[in-house]
C-alpha cells in the first residue's frame, strides 16, 4: 500500500512527463503481445509444373514474338496504326506487349496447368499512339488478357481463350 501511495504521489509531482512514458511502455508491451500471438507460420504458394514457369519454357523466353492475327468474338482486331506489335516472355512469368512507337504492357502468368494460364495485368506505358492507336492498343490488350492457354507450333505461337484466338509468329531480330 505504501508502495502505491509514494508511486502515485511522485507522479503527480512529476507530471505529464511520466504519465506520457507510462503510456509509451504500455503502448509498447501491447503491441509485444499482439505480435507474439500472431502467428509466424508461412505457407507457400506451390505453381503447378508448366512451361509456362519462368525459365522452364526456352522457346518462350528466348524469342521474339510478332502479332501476325487477332480474331475476338469472331471479328478480326485491327491493329494497323501500332503495328508491329511484339509479345516476349520474361524469365519472372511475365508476358510483356510492345509496340515500335508507342505503349507497352505486361501481364503476371500464373500458371493452372502445362498449357493453361490466367494474365494478371501488371505495368504499362501511357506514351500517346494516336486516337486510333490508343484504340487499337486497347483492343488488343484486351484481347490478350482474355486468352487462357498456348500452344506451340513450329514458329507460331497461338494463345487462346474464350472467344478469342491470336497468331504470333517468331521474328527475333538480327
Amino acid at each position: 500500500m505504501f508502495v502505491l501511495q509514494f508511486v502515485s504521489k511522485f507522479l503527480a509531482q512529476s507530471g505529464l512527463r511520466w504519465q506520457r512514458f507510462i503510456l509509451a511502455i504500455s503502448l509498447m508491451a501491447g503491441v509485444m503481445l499482439t505480435g507474439a500471438c500472431v502467428s509466424t507460420t508461412y505457407t507457400p504458394i506451390v505453381m503447378p509444373e508448366s512451361p509456362l514457369i519462368p525459365g522452364a519454357n526456352t522457346a518462350l523466353v528466348e524469342n521474339r514474338f510478332r502479332v501476325v492475327e487477332i480474331i475476338r468474338h469472331g471479328d478480326p482486331v485491327a491493329f494497323d496504326a501500332i503495328d508491329p506489335v511484339f509479345i516476349t516472355f520474361s524469365v519472372r512469368g511475365e508476358l510483356v506487349k510492345r509496340t515500335t512507337d508507342c505503349n507497352s504492357g505486361s501481364y503476371y502468368i500464373i500458371a493452372k496447368n502445362e498449357r493453361q494460364y490466367h494474365l494478371i495485368p501488371g505495368a504499362g506505358t501511357a506514351i500517346g499512339c494516336g486516337e486510333l492507336g490508343n484504340s487499337q492498343y486497347a483492343q488488343i490488350s484486351e484481347a490478350i488478357a482474355a486468352t487462357t492457354e498456348y500452344e506451340l507450333k513450329g514458329s507460331q505461337l497461338i494463345l487462346r481463350g474464350e472467344d478469342v484466338h491470336i497468331v504470333l509468329e517468331i521474328d527475333n531480330p538480327q
